[in-house]
């Protein structure tokens, strides 16, 4: 809606600023174009929190307290039941986070960086969500399905054991790939 009346005040303008010189669409067009990098990148990182804050959650607090939990024979349907609900969030957010992020690349041009080894911290993104979107989006779905499912053989704390393994592996992956973005995209690292 800004976007529209910006441009009829412009178009309404147009001859007066170009008579006195000034190259107004030009200017309001980088302008428009700047903010919609802005709305992008908040769209990236409120995306990233809550995804990664989620793993963060799982695997720093769920996963301890089930492990912890009296109730052994009902650890992972209770983990199963909580994951399951924010697995669509995490896919969610996931696209959200990969369509941000490309559509900043392509409005910024940017896609040569990813043949300069000082951009290593782009790779790390893509690296980081290609890991997310094939878990998410292929292993969860088609082959894990329920990361309960062997709960029938008694083997609750192991499997949670083993989650909790992959779950931390993926969390400090994310949080190291996070810190080294956040100084790159500011120029610490190039």
């Amino acid at each position: 809606m800004v976007r529209g009346v910006l441009v009829a005040l412009v178009e309404v303008n147009y001859w007066y600023f170009k008579l006195a010189g000034y190259d107004l669409l030009r200017l309001l067009g980088g302008y428009l174009n700047m903010n919609e990098l802005a709305i992008a990148r908040a769209i990236h990182i409120l995306s990233i929190v809550i995804w990664i804050g989620g793993v963060a959650f799982v695997t720093m607090v769920l996963i301890p307290v089930i492990r912890q939990s009296p109730y052994k024979h009902d650890q992972m349907e209770i983990f199963n039941g909580i994951e399951n609900r924010f697995a669509f969030i995490a896919r969610f957010t996931v696209l959200l986070a990969g369509i941000s992020g490309f559509y900043m690349v392509y409005q910024l041009s940017a896609w040569q960086r990813f043949s300069d080894a000082r951009y290593f911290w782009m790779h790390a993104m893509v690296f980081i969500w290609l890991m997310f979107i094939f878990a998410l989006f292929v292993i969860e779905p088609f082959f894990i399905k329920n990361h309960g499912r062997l709960i029938k053989d008694g083997n609750g704390i192991s499997d949670l054991k083993k989650t909790q393994t992959v779950h931390a592996v993926i969390f400090i992956l994310s949080v190291i790939t996070i810190f080294i973005s956040v100084l790159g995209a500011h120029g610490v690292l190039n």
